[in-house]
């Protein structure tokens, strides 16, 4: 009996980066073997690993994921590896028991980033991720660093942040990993809670993989106080989350859900790369053709801007939940006179005691929690602080100057054309609590700023309402 043979891949040239190869991998087979992991909306109680994994158990996109464990990473590979051999995804084939999603552990990190590449290069259409922390991700330096560049917006690179590497070495979680990666050209989303980590998860590969983007992603959630504490989480039925999916994927395109699978009207079913197949540039350019790669590289990241709203604007209308922003926003809507500006999990803290805050200082305190670090949302977060008198920005990473946020956020003030006082401070480094105390101490001295109309000191070193640098 002749067996048939699949039809050869198409090669479409793709503008001066390269070509697709349409039909090396057949996604709609790919699609008809999904096997679902949850069918309905369930309820549970998972720590923040867990909720980083699911997603890539439920997208029909996502066959197989590269890890090699690092704390506090690990359990997100460790739930995928237990859930992929538990049978759930295996099929008979001819007699022979194949399994339908597979984990790729390698034996380095830099192995692992090597892995994505070289999955996400062959089929733009695919998902591929993993999860690494602090000295695991300065190892795949150079490989994430190319990642950034190569217009590979399907890879998802979860990062459980962690001091990364210093002496002494510390386990716990501060976002110093994730900042020193600024300039790797990912799009980084910061997370807090268990649903936000699943749900930014959720919405992330929409963005990246969109044709005016074709940017990776870097989630990232702080170790330990989200990676290894448990909280509620709502989970969407894996035909929701596809559809989800499916639909920002063509639109996106112009099309519908069912054009983008099918390849009619919105074009390939594999969106294009810049390392689709081959790349006539080659890997190796003059200095001349590099100016121009890397405005192209500025502008797509950019972009993220734009389309952002979009999916979040999707996501909200299939799930009842708001989508990614920007920034949050508590206490900012009767034009507050001062403003905190932080992010992670410990401005928790902050959004609970800011009534009381307001009432001790007698003053309208706002509180601005930033997610979207990369690109940083400069003009919005600038009008969201256009009234304030002072500004205190809480930074929880080392830093030599005044705080990677605090440059930020003073850059964005400056290019508004109106920068008040800015003051800088650092606490919960190394995974250390914010207390009360703390923010106590942060909006106090931030409300005097605002009363003098300049900052107290170039920069304020908190732990536990004390200053480290005055104790």
């Amino acid at each position: 009996m002749r067996v048939p043979q699949p039809e050869p891949a198409t090669r479409r040239y793709v503008g001066p980066y390269g070509a697709t190869y349409e039909g090396a991998i057949d996604l709609e087979a790919l699609q008809r073997s999904h096997r679902p992991t949850y069918t309905e909306r369930t309820k549970m109680t998972v720590d923040g690993n867990v909720a980083a994994a699911i997603p890539f158990l439920q997208w029909w996109r996502c066959p197989i994921v590269a890890g090699f464990p690092i704390t506090p990473a690990t359990k997100w590979l460790e739930h995928l590896a237990a859930e992929t051999a538990s049978g759930r995804y295996d099929v008979d084939r001819g007699g022979k028991k194949v399994r339908l999603k597979k984990v790729k552990q390698l034996e380095s990190e830099h192995a692992a980033a090597d892995y994505l590449t070289g999955i996400a290069a062959a089929c733009r259409g695919l998902i591929v991720g993993t999860a690494t922390s602090s000295v695991g991700l300065d190892h795949m330096t150079e490989s994430v660093r190319s990642l950034g560049a190569s217009g590979l917006g399907s890879v998802v690179l979860v990062d459980v942040c962690r001091a990364t590497a210093n002496y002494p070495l510390c386990i716990e979680g501060d976002p110093s990993d994730t900042l020193g990666h600024r300039d790797s050209g990912f799009i980084q989303v910061i997370c807090r809670g268990k649903q936000q980590i699943y749900d930014t998860l959720l919405q992330l590969p929409a963005v990246g993989m969109h044709p005016e983007v074709l940017t990776p992603t870097m989630p990232a959630f702080y170790g330990i106080k989200d990676s290894h504490r448990n909280g509620s989480l709502l989970v969407e039925p894996d035909s929701e989350v596809n559809a989800f999916l499916e639909q920002a994927l063509a639109e996106a395109r112009g099309g519908t859900s069912n054009d983008f699978l099918d390849g009619a009207k919105s074009g390939p079913r594999t969106p294009p790369g810049l390392l689709d197949g081959d790349t006539s540039m080659g890997n190796c350019v003059t200095s001349a053709f590099f100016q121009g790669f890397k405005v192209g590289q500025k502008q797509r990241i950019q972009r993220a801007l734009t389309v952002l709203p979009e999916v979040a604007r999707l996501f909200e209308q299939r799930f009842g939940r708001p989508g990614i922003v920007p920034f949050e926003r508590f206490g900012m809507d009767d034009s507050p006179e001062v403003a905190l500006v932080a992010m992670g999990p410990d401005a928790g803290t902050a959004v609970h005691l800011l009534p009381e805050l307001r009432k001790e200082l007698k003053a309208r305190i706002g509180l601005v929690i930033v997610r979207l670090l990369t690109p940083f949302p400069s003009e919005a977060l600038a009008s969201g602080l256009s009234g304030c008198a002072a500004v205190g920005v809480v930074n929880n990473a080392h830093h030599f100057g005044r705080g990677h946020l605090t440059l930020d956020v003073t850059e964005a003030l400056t290019q508004s054309g109106r920068c008040p006082p800015v003051e800088a401070f650092f606490c919960g480094l190394g995974g250390a609590d914010v207390s009360e105390a703390t923010w106590r101490a942060i909006a106090r001295t931030t409300c005097e700023a605002a009363g003098r109309g300049k900052v107290a000191r170039r920069w304020h070193l908190l732990h536990d309402g004390v200053n480290l640098e005055e104790a």
